[in-house]
């Protein structure tokens, strides 16, 4: 009885959920601060050029405003300019982006803006008052494929932002497209002669993610594949630091940066300067993300304080960790420090990694490292 409930709320709820948006999204749109909001919008589509962003957003805005004709003229010119991958996979991509770092050559997802991009392109496709056309389907499909290569191991992508709006757009494909039979895919992996492990996956299990790990690399592996399901492989690696292309420039160090007086080894400030200098004038909004040393921990007050002086937007404090929010960043350097102080001693203290990054294009980082001033004295 109970299963047979749970099948028939998976079914109704995604159906009353799209008449109570509905319901909602039309109330909305008699408001007047609405109607003229869209007045304003439909004469942006008037331009000569509209940035391709630009473009998804105002698809976007227009089907939940119930404007078909003009979500249709915004899809029309996306869909010309539209990337197709060998792989049966479209996407969108933006006339700049950043310039891909030398020494990461294996990071190929896109960047976080175009992430949006494609999220909110595969919005304005699924969001209408009619259900969406065998076509617009078809290309809805097509998105979805790329989006999902760019997710990284844990399901997300760069940014919270990107993360929500991609989400957010694979869900409600899934909500229009569910069917609760035909789920039966099976995965055999194996490497040589020798099977690793196999994948059953159906309606009761799939959504529940499956693991195995991969006991050599490099080494040779082969998946044999019965049905529709997404697979995914996840390297992760160190690199040694390289600056010189770097779009920000860090310095990192320690006050007092050497072991002296009485109380080096138990408090002392990390001190930071940031600019940028990359392609453009200022960053977006930059995270500085500060890792604690072995044994330490940030001081909150020193931390708050920033935040007080305006130095910083603000601040985020874990355990081992500290994210510093910043508006911009420009050219001229921006100073700021804190103080940590040792909770636990720790001997041999290895150096912790500093970055600063583009919360937008997450491709734009720079990172240092800093040590304790009396990392070699004894525990």
């Amino acid at each position: 009885m109970l299963a047979a409930l749970g099948r028939a709320y998976s079914v109704a709820v995604p159906a009353l959920w799209n008449q109570l948006l509905w319901s909602s999204v039309w109330l909305l749109i008699f408001h007047p601060v609405v109607q003229n909001a869209l007045v304003c919008l439909e004469k942006v589509t008037e331009a000569k050029e509209i940035h391709i962003y630009l473009r998804a957003l105002l698809a976007y805005a227009f089907a939940l405003a119930g404007k078909d004709d003009k979500r249709q003229e915004m899809l029309d010119s996306l869909l010309k300019v539209a990337v197709k991958d060998e792989d049966g996979s479209i996407h969108w991509e933006r006339s700049w982006k950043p310039k891909q770092r030398s020494d990461f050559p294996l990071s190929l997802r896109a960047p976080s803006a175009e992430i949006e991009l494609n999220g909110y392109v595969l919005l304005a496709l699924m969001t209408k008052k009619t259900s969406p056309s065998q076509e617009e389907l078809t290309t809805a499909a097509a998105i979805v494929k790329w989006l999902t290569k760019q997710q990284n191991p844990n399901g997300g992508y760069s940014s919270t932002q990107d993360t929500v709006v991609a989400l957010q757009a694979l869900s409600q494909y899934r909500t229009l497209t569910y069917s609760k039979d035909g789920i039966d895919a099976r995965v055999t992996l194996s490497s040589g002669d020798t099977v690793l492990t196999q994948f059953h996956v159906d309606s009761n299990n799939s959504l529940l993610l499956q693991c195995q790990d991969l006991p050599q690399v490099p080494g040779n592996y082969k998946a044999e594949v019965t049905g529709c399901i997404f697979m995914q492989t996840a390297l992760k690696y160190n690199v040694p630091l390289r600056q010189e292309d770097a779009p920000f420039r860090l310095d990192v160090h320690t006050v007092p940066e050497t072991c002296t007086g009485n109380k080096a080894h138990v408090t002392f400030d990390i001190a930071m300067s940031v600019s940028y200098t990359g392609q453009r004038l200022v960053s977006n909004m930059a995270i500085v993300k500060i890792n604690m040393l072995s044994g330490y921990i940030p001081e909150k007050s020193s931390i708050k304080k920033l935040e007080k002086q305006g130095q910083i937007q603000k601040s985020e404090v874990n355990i081992n960790h500290v994210l510093l929010y910043l508006d911009e960043v420009r050219n001229t350097s921006q100073t700021f420090s804190f103080t940590v102080e040792q909770e636990t001693p720790v001997r041999g203290l290895k150096p912790a990694l500093v970055k600063v990054y583009d919360y937008y294009e997450t491709d734009e980082f720079a990172t240092a490292e800093y040590t304790a001033p009396c990392s070699t004295g004894k525990a």
